[in-house]
């Protein structure tokens, strides 16, 4: 499964967000539940799925799902 389609997965048990609305563009604007307490279980989420853990700069810079990608990457996630 690629990075993406893993991401996609993270984002439908984070947030109930069906997969097939799932973009590397969302925003928290245009993503239900996606508010303080739900970017804090996204980030839960994330160190779950990917087995990372965040620095705080890290989980403030997570804006998109494009941007976690990124940070992911720099964290040795593989695609």
């Amino acid at each position: 499964m690629s990075l993406t389609d893993r991401l996609a997965v993270v984002f439908e048990n984070a947030f109930g967000l069906d997969k097939s609305k799932f973009t590397l563009a969302l925003t928290p604007e245009e993503t239900p539940n996606w508010d303080s307490v739900g970017h804090m279980n996204l980030v839960n989420c994330l160190e779950q799925e990917f087995q990372v853990q965040f620095e705080v700069d890290d989980i403030m810079e997570m804006s998109s799902p494009e941007k976690i990608v990124e940070i992911l990457k720099a964290k040795g996630v593989a695609e």
